[in-house]
């Protein structure tokens, strides 16, 4: 774990033992996701059966962190938003969540242009932290129950860092997307259909990996070690966003 991502972890700690009794109560009282999709969004085959989508509305927002299929169900079903917070420039060139759906919206946490490094010899991020991403993040969702799905490139360094910040801010239903756009990319294509991809690929849920539990459940960001993708995470190092003023 890089040192962002442990202050990151620890501070999620310290934010989760801290917490105001009146926020931990709404959490409390907003604890399963509302079913949203009328009933109608059920694909058996693909693990969208009735059984699956309200076990899942069950567990969020309070399990903290979802996989492919669960931040799926709780867009479609659940009325979430994906809150993308990688920069511009890197949407850019790798890629991007589908343009135009209004469930997808983007707040850089860590601003960045590409540029050549000549001592690496390849084009480089070069980084600037956001100072506007509170402002932003009021902007792009007022009410601060909006339901959120946090994703960045990897599920890691940014996206904890974004959580920690949301949920200083007052959020209540923020959940972290299991390996980011990467994974995201790998499972689901452009229209939200899941992606058939040759070879075997498992997810491997019993990680001995301890957990920093985003609301307090043992939900932990360490966990996605397990998955067994080779080039999922990103290689990047991010930087820490430093505080920024309202």
């Amino acid at each position: 774990m890089t040192m962002a991502n442990a202050r990151a972890s620890n501070a999620i700690r310290a934010a989760v033992s801290g917490r105001r009794d009146g926020c931990r109560a709404r959490r409390v009282a907003a604890r399963a996701s509302p079913r949203v999709d009328g009933g109608i969004y059920k694909e058996p085959h693909q693990g969208f059966s009735d059984q699956v989508i309200n076990a899942v509305l069950a567990d969020f927002p309070e399990a903290g962190i979802a996989d492919n299929l669960e931040g799926m169900i709780l867009m479609i079903a659940g009325g979430y938003c994906v809150l993308d917070v990688r920069a511009d420039s890197e949407i850019e060139f790798v890629g991007n969540y589908p343009k135009g759906d209004p469930r997808f919206k983007v707040v850089s946490l860590i601003n960045a242009t590409r540029k050549y490094d000549s001592a690496k010899g390849e084009k480089c991020y070069q980084q600037s932290v956001n100072p506007s991403f509170k402002a932003q993040i009021q902007k792009a969702f007022p009410d601060k129950e909006a339901r959120i799905l946090v994703s960045c490139s990897d599920g890691r360094n940014r996206a904890i860092q974004a959580l920690e910040i949301m949920d200083e801010m007052g959020y209540v239903n923020i959940v972290g997307l299991k390996g980011g756009y990467n994974l995201w990319n790998r499972q689901w294509d452009s229209k939200l259909r899941r992606r058939n991809l040759p070879g075997t690929f498992k997810e491997e849920y019993q990680h001995g990996a301890d957990t920093c539990g985003v609301h307090a459940t043992g939900a932990g960001f360490q966990n996605q070690d397990a998955f067994q993708y080779a080039d999922w995470k990103d290689t990047t190092e991010w930087m820490a966003a430093a505080p920024v003023a309202a």
